[in-house]
């Protein structure tokens, strides 16, 4: 197709174009795109001297954030043009590469009064603002003293004066903020978020997987939480290496994806923080995420680690344990175009979640970390007889395992060699030719034959689910379960909250009924022991009727989902005014023995009249 086959599509509305792109990036990539560029730059300064800096500068006596960076500078006309959308100064744009617009679109919304760019390049200091007014965002116009407005000037005497060394090129980006007196380094969005004061140190670590061959990253006074000093960011396998972490281990998984596993254990001093936090300019929680060209996407911390983690075959113990997973570089992923997520190239371009990794991450768990993860396990009675309650009910409902469906278009996903029905293939004309039959002989029946084994009756059915039991209220949190019974895991786990109201109001209600026996403390006991069975039970067969869903056509999964939620099982462990008589008449047998004949007879006696009815 020649130049001329078509007309190109130009741009009807410039300023609306670039107010819109600017303003829907989410304003928290701001420092990822920053630092990126300034990382990029100093890799191509010579060894030794591939340097990031965060500081802070003086503007009208407000401290501001300030990052500078070795490398290759640019001149008056390239400053000029590194300021305009797709404009990218010595770097290859495209859809895995540079987009040429990444710092000035994330960071233009929470700078609004102004981004100050300065270059040294061959010793000749050029600066640039980049701001937004009467909702229009461009280059500043600046009058020069003879009248003249211009866009860019030259301040190397200027940065002479302030102490900066103009013998190497480097650059320099000054952030305003929105507000003249907005300290830009401690409130670096206004306050919409508010950040902490390791934010900084925070963002990078949970960004930037590892720096580029000799760079290295500096946080000055002002920009850490540790108050005066430098201080260095070391990434996560920087840190792991100079033994920050108890243990790590990386296994290669199938597609050339590595699984990164880090236990980080208690802090002696405080043990509700784990032992990294220990001189650490960053959060020391621990993480889940996605690794991708040596940057970390859908990472999760804190609640929303610990609640997830049990799908990633770690029940226990996610305070203290880390998994990275690392994509190939040729992996069939995009960042999407704000590059907060990844997304898949293929089919409907989902956001790529760690969660699609979690039987991959519980499969190739290393036995140590196993070890580690039985030993925060807390400490519970069996209910190994109602999970097998719960599996006969599942058998009774005959509920299978969802299998991928066959589709008009695509793979066949079954054996038509096996299953109900399946004919075995034959060689040869007809069932009685001359084909030859293998000799038979005289057997005893009751032998199994030679290199046999136990059919599995249960193959291809739904498992009843591991029940573990929450006692504590760290446990509880740690869970998310505060005000909720229990919640279910599709890899088979349901968590109980044994503290939920429903237990004691069932308690009360036992022990009210047989306040008048002789041993009140066994009393009471049996009153727990029957209030606690009682409730996991009935939130079980409710995790056991919503699986029985999943074959039937009126329930998406969606609607399957909803009635395994938290709050849809609460709503079985409310209601336990059905099953409470059986818990009295288990509890009267042994505690008014005398009476169950009595109650016996009364039962059948009621029987008997609503059948005659």
């Amino acid at each position: 197709m020649t130049q001329s086959s078509i007309t190109p599509i130009l741009i009807d509305d410039v300023d609306f174009l670039v107010s819109t792109t600017i303003e829907r990036c989410p304003r928290t990539m701001m420092v990822r795109e920053l630092a990126k560029n300034a990382m990029e730059a100093a890799s191509l300064a010579p060894e030794g001297s591939r340097q990031v800096i965060f500081r802070t500068v003086t503007f009208n006596d407000t401290p501001k954030l300030a990052i500078w960076n070795t490398g290759p500078g640019m001149d008056a006309a390239e400053l000029y043009r590194m300021c305009d959308l797709a404009s990218s100064i010595r770097k290859q744009k495209g859809l895995d590469a540079n987009f040429g617009m990444g710092a000035k679109v994330a960071s233009l919304p929470s700078n609004r009064l102004g981004m100050v760019y300065r270059s040294c390049k061959s010793g000749a200091v050029n600066e640039v603002i980049l701001c937004e007014r009467d909702g229009r965002y461009g280059r500043l116009r600046r009058t020069l003293e003879n009248g003249d407005l211009v866009e860019v000037i030259d301040v190397t005497e200027l940065a002479a004066e302030e102490g900066y060394d103009l013998t190497e090129d480097w650059t320099e980006v000054r952030l305003l903020g929105n507000e003249a007196d907005q300290e830009t380094a401690r409130a670096p969005y206004n306050g919409d978020p508010v950040v902490d004061a390791q934010w900084l140190a925070t963002y990078l670590y949970h960004r930037f997987y590892r720096l580029p061959e000799g760079v290295r990253v500096t946080l000055l006074a002002g920009t850490h939480k540790l108050g005066d000093g430098t201080r260095a960011f070391e990434p996560l396998p920087r840190r792991a290496a100079a033994g920050a972490f108890e243990r790590t281990e990386t296994v290669e998984a199938p597609g050339g994806v590595k699984i990164h596993y880090f236990y980080d254990p208690p802090y002696e001093k405080s043990p509700s923080h784990n032992r990294s936090i220990s001189g650490a300019i960053q959060s020391a929680l621990s993480l889940a995420g996605v690794v991708y060209r040596d940057e970390l996407y859908d990472v999760k911390t804190g609640r929303g680690w610990s609640i997830n983690a049990p799908l990633f075959g770690i029940p226990f113990g996610s305070k203290h344990i880390s998994v990275h997973i690392e994509l190939p570089d040729d992996a069939d992923v995009l960042p999407e175009a704000y590059r907060q997520f990844l997304r898949y190239q293929a089919g409907e371009q989902d956001t790529v979640q760690a969660a699609h990794f979690g039987d991959l991450v519980a499969q190739h768990r290393p036995q140590w970390l196993i070890d580690v993860i039985r030993s925060f396990a807390p400490e519970s009675t069996s209910s190994d007889d109602i999970r097998d309650e719960l599996q006969k009910l599942l058998y009774d409902l005959r509920v299978r395992r969802v299998s991928p469906r066959p589709t008009t278009t695509g793979i066949r996903l079954v054996d038509t060699a096996s299953g109900v029905g399946a004919q075995p293939q034959r060689d040869g004309e007809g069932g009685a030719g001359g084909a030859s039959r293998p000799k038979t002989k005289h057997i005893d029946l009751n032998l199994a034959p030679q290199g046999s084994k136990a059919a599995d009756l249960w193959k291809d059915r739904e498992r009843a689910p591991e029940i573990v039991l929450l006692r504590t209220a760290e446990e509880i949190e740690e869970k998310q379960l505060k005000g909720r019974a229990g919640r279910y895991y599709e890899n088979g786990q349901l968590f109980l909250n044994m503290l939920y109201p429903s237990i004691g109001e069932m308690k009360d209600a036992l022990e009210a009924s047989y306040a008048t026996v002789a041993d009140l403390d066994t009393m009471r006991e049996a009153a727990v022991r029957q209030a606690e069975k009682s409730m996991v039970l009935r939130v079980g067969r409710a995790v056991v009727f919503a699986l029985a869903k999943q074959l039937n056509k009126e329930w998406d999964p969606d609607a399957v989902r909803h009635a395994l939620a938290p709050e849809s099982l609460s709503l079985a462990a409310d209601d336990f005014y059905d099953s409470i008589q059986s818990a009295r008449r288990s509890m009267g047998r042994q505690f008014r023995p005398n009476r169950q004949g009595e109650e016996a007879q009364v039962e059948d006696e009621d029987d008997f009249l609503r059948e005659t009815a």
